[in-house]
């Protein structure tokens, strides 16, 4: 597994290494799949 140098890059890494969509990540953990856009994106820390 290669580097990962952010925390958005990991959870995009991590969400798609168990083949889940940004809206079932949301779903899974209770918050708006924009949430979880603007994490992936370094816009937004949890």
């Amino acid at each position: 597994m290669e580097s990962v140098t952010s925390f958005g890059a990991w959870v995009q890494q991590h969400r798609k290494a168990l083949h889940l969509t940004q809206a079932a990540l949301a779903q899974q953990v209770g918050c708006a799949v924009v949430t979880i856009k603007k994490i992936e994106q370094e816009l937004r820390r949890p």
